[in-house]
């Protein structure tokens, strides 16, 4: 019975050796590994991204006056005058540097009228020319929805009870200004701006 007992010792004695032989002892490598420190790895920055600029649409000036206006709105408007020229000699406000690219001029009567003159000019000249000056010279003045700035002034007759109004429309480098006596010019302007710039 006694030697039994002493075997029995001697194996969980062994046991317990093998155990601790593959633990390793306290602070070597291979106890420290199990809980390795965590490392911080730098957050990626997201590379910068940019809003493109939007670009604006070609502009097509019509060629000639015959393309001015809807065939609806000239019916109702110029096709009731007779064309004079093509207004080059007509001076109005206008930014410096800007160029003719299309003058018109119908008349009939001697108290309906309507002047069209399109300038291309530098498009920052032009709006500052237009916001320093035009209000100086009796325009009110606003930017519209497209945008563009558009600056108007009613004259009143004097010889005939008719008023004229003028119209100055200012976009992209484009400048518009129309003279209306007796006639439709709001809608004249409206077909000619979704003729330049399709809106």
């Amino acid at each position: 019975m006694g030697k039994t007992t002493f075997i029995g010792a001697a194996v969980i004695a062994g046991l317990t050796l093998m155990l601790t032989g593959c633990g390793g002892p306290a602070g070597s490598p291979a106890a420290t590994s199990a809980a390795a420190t965590p490392v911080d790895t730098p957050m990626s920055t997201p590379a910068a991204t940019t809003t493109p600029t939007p670009e604006s649409k070609p502009v097509q000036i019509p060629a000639d006056c015959g393309a001015v206006g809807s065939a609806q709105t000239r019916a109702a408007t110029v096709d009731q005058m007779t064309e004079y020229g093509d207004a080059a000699q007509f001076t109005r406000p206008v930014p410096p540097g800007a160029s003719l690219a299309l003058g018109c001029n119908w008349i009939v009567g001697d108290a309906t009228g309507y002047l069209l003159l399109v300038s291309r000019a530098d498009a920052a000249a032009a709006q500052s020319y237009a916001e320093s000056t035009l209000p100086e010279q009796g325009y009110s003045c606003q930017v519209g929805d497209m945008p563009a700035y558009i600056c108007t002034q009613t004259i009143a007759g004097t010889t005939y009870p008719v008023d004229t109004v003028e119209t100055i429309y200012v976009r992209d480098g484009v400048w518009i200004y129309q003279s209306a006596t007796n006639t439709d010019g709001e809608a004249l302007l409206t077909d000619l701006v979704a003729d330049i710039w399709g809106s």
